[in-house]
């Protein structure tokens, strides 16, 4: 099979491109010795990135006092990814939405309530960040809830449940759309500031609502086979989430604790971070206290307590939106 030189061309365009994502500025010398592609070539194509705005033309500098190299500049507020993320917080139904650039920075958000969650409300809050950012290429949502094929199959909002969601907002809205669990959403984006690639566990207490976890291995977000992976209220423990008095102490240390060693046996994370606003210290003491065997402590691990989630999901939707980016998945806004 021979090789198809227009694939190549693309290929060693988007090398070059996100590397210089990568260093922000640089020079043309400096991108050929990163890519291995040759001078010229570097050079052609970043005169084709100025060119679509991609790419801006930085000082002419010398680092040596000698003849000066001209410096170029990654444009990340060329194209916009919008995060959108459904949550019930005290007692209120929230949709928060930001607007991050190709570095991942949140340059833009807005959050509203509403009576209760549904297609029309993810709408406004879609319209209010398109009209000023029409450069918006993906929208990537947040929902307490599992999807299959863009169809939302369980989700604690009623009104969503059954509802093709990918369908409609790529028909109404004519961008590619990602669709991440809550929870997973948030290990997701807590995962890309760990300092290694490892075994991570995220559990969120909404208590209105029942438990859900999201499981990070190696980077990648652990699904199951029909998004189930993480869905603790199937867990046959005997423990009544929705009942639970979340103001004693000893009653939710003994479950979490429970949990957690669940986790411990079946894919001994190294990380366990759980999300909730009632981890005072006596509730912290009861789950220290039950690691009572040798076995169990040899395989805990650490714990971190988080009172809310909310900065991980908006971490983790951005960042995975940025890389479907790269990856080729985009489009262009074309309001309704």
């Amino acid at each position: 099979m021979g090789i198809n030189m227009l694939d190549m061309k693309q290929s060693n365009a988007q090398t070059v491109l996100w590397t210089l994502c990568s260093c922000k500025t640089s020079t043309v010398k400096d991108l050929a010795q990163l890519t291995g592609l040759s001078y010229a070539t570097v050079g052609n194509i970043l005169n084709d990135f100025v060119d679509s705005g991609e790419v801006m033309l930085g000082e002419m500098l010398s680092a040596t006092g000698g003849r000066p190299s001209q410096f170029y500049t990654f444009n990340a507020e060329h194209a916009h990814v919008l995060a959108l993320s459904a949550r019930t917080r005290e007692g209120k139904h929230m949709i928060r939405a930001c607007l991050g650039n190709l570095y991942g920075e949140v340059i833009w958000q807005a959050e509203q309530s509403f009576e209760d969650i549904q297609l029309m409300s993810f709408e406004h809050m879609i319209d209010s960040a398109l009209y000023p950012y029409p450069t918006v290429s993906i929208l990537s949502f947040s929902l307490p809830g599992v999807e299959q094929d863009g169809v939302i199959i369980t989700n604690d909002y009623a009104m969503l449940r059954g509802v093709s969601f990918t369908k409609h907002f790529q028909e109404k809205y004519r961008l590619p759309v990602i669709i991440e669990n809550d929870v997973n959403a948030a290990v997701s984006g807590y995962g890309k500031n760990a300092e290694t690639d490892s075994v991570i566990v995220g559990i969120y207490f909404p208590k209105y609502f029942g438990p859900g976890a999201g499981i990070i291995i190696d980077g990648k977000v652990l699904k199951g086979a029909c998004g189930f992976a993480g869905e603790v209220s199937l867990s046959p423990l005997g423990i009544d989430w929705l009942s639970m008095d979340y103001e004693k102490p000893r009653e939710v240390g003994l479950a979490i604790s429970r949990l957690i060693s669940v986790f411990c046996g079946i894919i001994n994370p190294e990380h366990v971070v759980l999300y909730g606003d009632f981890f005072t210290e006596s509730v912290k003491e009861t789950i220290r206290e039950e690691i009572s065997t040798e076995t169990l402590r040899n395989v805990f691990p650490t714990i971190i307590y988080q009172d809310d989630l909310d900065f991980d999901i908006i971490t983790g939707l951005i960042t995975q939106a940025v890389s479907a980016y790269q990856l080729g998945l985009k489009g262009q806004n074309q309001r309704p």
